[in-house]
């Protein structure tokens, strides 16, 4: 399933991991939390989906499968011109990291980038 617009997943915190004591963040996911703050543009033009820590991950995995719903992760839409660090899954490419997804984003959609 090719999304129609730019769709980002992570993880909402906090939450709690059944393996772990205590209350978490994803590291990742609060680096795109701030880009989004940084640039405040993006949510306007692309999907941001704060979805639950616990697999399966059927939102992501009906995009691009089980074994790529890790997040932080940007599901580019159809039509969409992938970089070419993109991963592809069945014609459905994304970004899985924080560096490549700001980049992207701020090449598309313009504002503040990742400082290299």
């Amino acid at each position: 399933m090719k999304p129609s617009r730019d769709t980002l997943f992570i993880i909402a915190a906090p939450f709690e991991d059944a393996a772990l004591d205590g209350a978490w963040f994803c590291t990742s996911c609060a680096t795109m939390e701030g880009a989004l703050l940084a640039n405040p543009e993006w949510e306007k033009r692309i999907d941001v989906r704060r979805s639950a820590f616990p697999r399966p991950r059927s939102e992501i995995i009906a995009m691009i499968g089980e074994g790529n719903q890790s997040m932080p992760v940007l599901v580019l839409a159809a039509g969409s011109t992938p970089p070419a660090d993109a991963k592809e899954f069945e014609g459905v490419f994304f970004l899985d990291d924080p560096k490549p997804i700001t980049r992207y984003l701020a090449a598309t959609y313009g504002g503040a980038g990742p400082h290299p």
